[in-house]
């Protein structure tokens, strides 16, 4: 009836008489019977004396208790700014009384919005209800804007993550499928190589083991194999084919220069293929009582844990040994029960 009275432009004097004008049923009624107890005066009534009274028989006390208690407790909480600004003018609306002034509604206004939005407005100490509503609104619009840039950042710095995990997981997975070298076996040419050491069978019993681990290798031959005499005694003569330790001391050597040997490669002139025979190669050292020194060994340099080491060649041992005055002035470990050092 107030939005008729403005868009018809009703006077004062004619709005209480067009809104009971309104009334049906038990409302007319009712009217009807204030007007006897009252003694109300249409013409002379005033349109908010009416609507007092109308307000008092349709909206009781309980009910505007109620609507101030509801006040009290309101707060924006996870609502939008127009959520909120909704609800509170609605119980504004039905309960005027609740605030006083355009100020005092702006600061309750204020005081109910949300902990992030309220600390940004308050700082403006604005002063009018419509400076808070519109500065909210504004609040929590940058507020959104920085909480979707927050989201997109983390969702690409975890697909990052994901992504290198993938590729992690792939190269992992590609580099367990093959075994570690350390466990890795197989025979080539008759020769078993295990651990990146090349050994042949044992000339002893024929085992897949060298030579110097054979439980039957007491009193035995390491060349032939036999009981009774060493390596270097073996009637059966020198190897067929000398090794690359058997190189012949080079004037390079005698001057006191590491021969070629000491970097692993061999200064032994080539042999044709066909009569070519596997070269004696050496993997491991082991501290032993130094032998007799025969004829045919060759004497060279090579270099042993960095050290220049003046050495004796012997073409047909199986093994090679450091004498224990040699590893003791090296600091290397001795130990008879190893095979490395």
């Amino acid at each position: 009836m107030e939005a008729l009275f403005d868009d018809i432009y009703t006077l004062e004097k004619d709005k209480v008489h067009l809104a009971a004008h309104c009334f049906e049923g038990s409302t007319r009624l009712w009217w009807t019977q204030a007007k006897k107890s009252h003694s109300i005066d249409i013409a002379s009534m005033t349109w908010e004396a009416f609507r007092e009274l109308l307000l008092m028989e349709y909206f009781p006390k309980n009910d505007k208790r109620k609507i101030k208690e509801d006040f009290r407790k309101l707060r924006q909480g996870s609502r939008t700014v127009r959520e909120y600004e909704k609800e509170f003018t609605h119980m504004i609306n039905f309960v005027p009384s609740l605030v006083h002034g355009d100020r005092d509604r702006a600061e309750a206004f204020e005081r109910r919005l949300r902990p992030d939005i309220f600390k940004v407005i308050h700082a403006f100490r604005l002063k009018t209800y419509e400076e808070v509503l519109d500065r909210a609104l504004w609040v929590e619009r940058g507020n959104a804007i920085t909480r979707e840039e927050r989201e997109t950042f983390e969702k690409d710095k975890e697909r990052d993550k994901s992504k290198k995990r993938v590729s992690g997981g792939s190269a992992g997975q590609s580099s367990s499928k093959r075994p570690p070298r350390s466990q890795r076996s197989q025979w080539r040419g008759g020769k078993s190589q295990t651990q990146g050491h090349t050994t042949y069978p044992c000339v002893i019993c024929g085992g897949d083991h060298r030579v110097v681990t054979c439980p039957q290798r007491e009193e035995r031959c390491y060349r032939c194999g036999q009981a009774g005499h060493i390596g270097c005694e073996c009637p059966g003569g020198a190897s067929p084919a000398r090794s690359a330790a058997s190189v012949q001391y080079t004037p390079q050597q005698q001057a006191g220069l590491p021969s070629a040997m000491s970097t692993g490669r061999s200064s032994a002139p080539r042999q044709p293929k066909a009569s070519r025979a596997p070269s004696g190669l050496v993997f491991a050292t082991q501290v032993e009582k130094q032998l007799a020194v025969p004829d045919d060994v060759v004497a060279g340099i090579i270099l042993i844990k960095g050290t220049r080491a003046r050495a004796l060649f012997d073409t047909g041992a199986s093994h090679s040994f450091i004498g224990v005055l040699f590893a003791k002035t090296r600091d290397i470990e001795i130990s008879h029960n190893e095979e490395y050092w």
